[in-house]
């Protein structure tokens, strides 16, 4: 029951971090308010196609979601290794600057 209680806190953490209502969030899945509702009191699970829209809504992982993992994944497998590097580097810069 810790994965049920883990994503049902996640789904509100995420919600009100990105400001999203329970309202907004069932109209970007297709379902009633009320589905969206019942998730986040732990008394439904959401089907493994909303927790993977959700997972793409709140820019996550599907891990992410469960709470395994809080990493973002950003696909840029279509840029050039160039834009790729220059990616990269700007992710290490900014960590070098955080650990600072």
């Amino acid at each position: 029951m810790t994965i049920l209680y883990d994503l049902c806190a996640r789904i509100v953490e995420l919600r009100n971090k990105f400001g999203i209502t329970q309202a907004e969030l069932a109209r970007r899945l297709g379902i009633s308010r009320s589905a969206v509702n019942t998730w986040e009191m732990g008394l439904a699970i959401p089907q493994l196609k909303h927790v993977i829209e959700m997972s793409k809504i709140f820019n996550t992982t599907v891990d992410g979601m469960l709470n395994i993992s809080d990493q973002v994944v950003i696909n840029i497998t279509d840029l050039s290794k160039k834009e790729q590097q220059v990616i990269f580097s700007m992710i290490d810069c900014l960590k070098n600057n955080h650990e600072k």
